[in-house]
């Protein structure tokens, strides 16, 4: 009796964990549709003054705090600022 009462109860629960999944999905593929990427911030980073501030000896996590961004995002941006090799490795 008692793993009929526990079924009972854990259905609605069920139900909302789908109910959710879906609303989640609808709402991905509705900004998907609006152009819209999920929880990306885009900065625009100086990379030439971070670096010159690197340069006078500040730290990567001190030139974040002063420029209002997370250190991942500064490394991302000087990382991605760095020019691309054309060679391909196979």
């Amino acid at each position: 009796m008692r793993d009929v009462v526990i079924s009972i109860m854990g259905t609605p629960a069920q139900q909302e964990r789908n109910g959710i999944w879906d609303r989640t999905k609808a709402g991905l593929q509705r900004a998907r549709r609006a152009g819209k990427r999920a929880a990306v911030m885009l900065f625009e980073v100086d990379v030439k003054a971070a670096r010159k501030m690197e340069a006078e000896g500040l730290s990567v996590g001190g030139i974040a705090a002063m420029i209002g961004i997370s250190v991942n995002t500064l490394q991302r941006a000087v990382q991605d600022d760095l020019p691309k090799s054309n060679e391909k490795t196979g």
